[in-house]
């Protein structure tokens, strides 16, 4: 019995022995944050019904009471062109990719959105954006030069008929 009790002591003391000579824990560095960078972009969304915006899913009901094109509890995929200007031909900057549902009885819908970029200085970067289909809508991340971005990005319809749609961007960013 005594013989036990010795081994379990000698035991204690090389374990706590071990954990205060180990390399596991390590001086605590200082924190040296990166600037905050305020970032204006502008550019056009172009959409096209049937070929850049598509229904995925759709409710099984046979009214539409709230009078509306667009059905209530329908499901959109996105992937809109995103241009320098608002002429069909300008130069392509990158493309939005997202999904839309419309969940309101007016046709108001909830949008998460990733605008990436493909060229020039914000390449392979991209902002991601939740929010209502409001004219401004929250942007809550982003990747490459945008990490932890946040902001708002504004849009306003210049052209909107049947089968197209070309919104201006007015986008403002804080990131790092």
């Amino acid at each position: 019995m005594r013989g036990t009790w010795m081994l379990s002591w000698i035991l204690i003391i090389c374990l706590s022995q071990v954990a205060v000579q180990s390399q596991y824990y390590s001086e605590t560095l200082p924190y040296h944050p990166r600037p905050v960078k305020v970032t204006n972009l502008h550019f056009f969304m172009h959409r096209t019904t049937g070929v850049t915006i598509v229904v995925v899913a759709q409710a099984n009901s046979t009214s539409n009471d709230n009078n509306s094109s667009v059905p209530f509890a329908s499901l959109f995929a996105i992937n809109d062109p995103l241009r320098t200007g608002p002429e069909p031909d300008s130069e392509l900057i990158g493309n939005i990719q997202g999904i839309a549902s419309v969940a309101g009885m007016n046709a108001s819908s909830t949008e998460y959105l990733d605008f990436g970029f493909n060229t020039g200085k914000f390449n392979g970067s991209s902002l991601s954006v939740f929010s209502r289909g409001e004219p401004d809508l929250a942007v809550v991340g982003g990747r490459g030069q945008f990490m932890m971005a946040r902001g708002v990005a504004q849009f306003n319809p210049i052209l909107v008929n049947a089968t197209n749609i070309i919104a201006e961007f007015n986008v403002t960013v804080i990131h790092y």
